[in-house]
């Protein structure tokens, strides 16, 4: 039987799992779970236990109690949802990707209305807000006046001003 094990101090390692555990019964294997790109100990893991009913005493025992001055979390470990297909992971085995789909072309490429260049595209709509936002105006202080027409001063010669100087 699969426990999961939770709650755990940072120091804890495998072998301390296996020790704690094998009170109970015979361990098949403890691992802590840790992260791939630090190699720090997520304070989490798994232990297998050989006898079901080693594991439901040891789970009855050690739920709640503290280890390494920590009260851990035992419970019956549960199976993980697998991925939907499509995902960008790779599986571990190197099986091939699901037979349902062809990853060679790209999407819409040779399959439906999207394949026939003379069906027309689906427009997209814009999105549209409802209500705007009012501005504050000082929350980036005033804003400075535009200027129009005859004050906005006109450098179409400033070549020219630089040679009287």
């Amino acid at each position: 039987m699969k426990l999961f094990v939770a709650k755990l101090n940072r120091d804890v390692q495998d072998e301390h799992l296996v020790e704690l555990f094998s009170q109970f019964g015979e361990v098949a294997y403890a691992r802590v779970v840790t992260d791939r790109d630090t190699g720090q100990s997520k304070c989490f893991g798994f232990v297998q236990m050989r006898e079901k009913s080693a594991a439901e005493a040891a789970m009855a025992e050690l739920n709640g109690k503290e280890f390494m001055r920590f009260p851990m979390v035992v419970k019956e470990a549960e199976e993980r949802a697998r991925p939907a297909t499509g995902t960008s992971r790779p599986k571990p085995d190197g099986a091939a990707a699901p037979a349902g789909r062809d990853f060679s072309r790209r999407p819409g490429e040779g399959q439906g209305p999207a394949a026939d260049p003379a069906a027309p595209r689906p427009v997209a709509k814009k999105k549209t807000t409802a209500k705007r936002k009012e501005r504050d105006m000082w929350a980036d202080g005033p804003r400075q006046p535009r200027l129009k027409g005859k004050d906005r001063p006109k450098y179409n010669d400033w070549l020219g001003d630089l040679d009287d100087e």
